[in-house]
Formats: C-alpha cells, sequence, structure tokens
C-alpha cells in the first residue's frame, strides 16, 4: 500500500493557498456595480470584493466528479450594504452543494426564484447544505477579517449568473447602529 505524505493538497492555518496549485480568479468592487443598490464609490472601484480559488479536478469532468474551493470576502461596505459575493443559481439545479466557515463572519443567503428567501449565519466551524434549487450569495458581516468559506459542488452543476445579474436577490444586508439588518 502507497502512502502518500502529505497529502496533495493542504489548508493551513491560518487558510493560506499557495498560488500553482490553484485556479482562481477575482472580482473586483466595480464588477458588482449592477448589484449594488447604490453606485460604488471611486475610492472603492479598484479594491478586489473577493477571491475564489479551487483545486483542479480529473479532466474530462464527469457528473461525480466534485470540485473543492475557497472564497476569501473582503471588509466593505457601500452605503451600508455589507460587502457580499456575485451569487448564482446552478446551472443545473438538480445538483446541490456544501459551504463551510473557515474564517470571519457573515451569512449565507438562499433565494429559490419565487418566495422563499432566508439567511443562515455564517462562522468558523459551520457547514451549510444548499439545495440546488436555491440561489446562493456570502455576505460578510466582520468589517475586520476577510470571511473565508470552503465550499464542495459537483462540476456538470454549473453556474446561472444570469438570473441573479436579471433579477438581483429579493433581500440585502445593511448595517445600522453596528447590527446587520435586512431589508
Amino acid at each position: 500500500m502507497k502512502i502518500i505524505t502529505p497529502p496533495r493538497f493542504e489548508l493551513p492555518h491560518p487558510v493560506q493557498i499557495t498560488e500553482g496549485q490553484v485556479e482562481a480568479y477575482e472580482k473586483k468592487i466595480i464588477d458588482l456595480k449592477k448589484s449594488f443598490l447604490h453606485p460604488i464609490p471611486d475610492a472603492l472601484a479598484d479594491k478586489i470584493a473577493y477571491k475564489v480559488v479551487s483545486f483542479p479536478t480529473q479532466q474530462p469532468a464527469l457528473a461525480g466528479t466534485l470540485k473543492f474551493g475557497i472564497t476569501y470576502l473582503n471588509p466593505f461596505k457601500v452605503e451600508g450594504e455589507y460587502s457580499f459575493t456575485r451569487g448564482h443559481f446552478h446551472s443545473d439545479r438538480n445538483y446541490d452543494e456544501y459551504y463551510f466557515g473557515i474564517s470571519g463572519n457573515g451569512f449565507l443567503l438562499f433565494w429559490d426564484g419565487e418566495d422563499d428567501v432566508y439567511a443562515e449565519k455564517v462562522f468558523p466551524g459551520s457547514i451549510h447544505y444548499i439545495n440546488g434549487k436555491y440561489a446562493h450569495r456570502l455576505i460578510n458581516t466582520d468589517q475586520k477579517e476577510v470571511m473565508a468559506v470552503g465550499c464542495c459542488w459537483n462540476v456538470v452543476a454549473g453556474h446561472d449568473y444570469d438570473t441573479i445579474d436579471r433579477l438581483g436577490f429579493p433581500v440585502r444586508c445593511f448595517e445600522e447602529n453596528g447590527e446587520p439588518v435586512w431589508k
């Protein structure tokens, strides 16, 4: 029997991922201009809103192939609205996903595209099951720390960002008197 040491991938503490062993992309705050309620101030426009890193998977990707990644959502606000990821439905809504909190605090917002909308608190150690029928978005309410959230999904699930771009989420999270408020 062969023992692989160290494992192929490692999650050091604090979380840090070495470039080159992952696929990564970044979204600038200005890239979310259609998503925020208010215009993006020039001082924030070119800053990084969030970064997503994921580990490469076998090719070709098959229906049973899982992908693992981490989203790093920076702390900032636009006119009191907390930072968030763009959010998405899955292209194939038959595929579920899991998120788990690594660092920071905030919410995972769920929406079925109709009347069912709710949020779960995200914190280090929290685990979140996402039924494939729900759009989902991360919201960072911790204005001092990057919110890091791990995720595991089926590679053939796909991402439907267009529906969210067209319709937006029906609720938003703002800071009022130091507390999150939903509107």
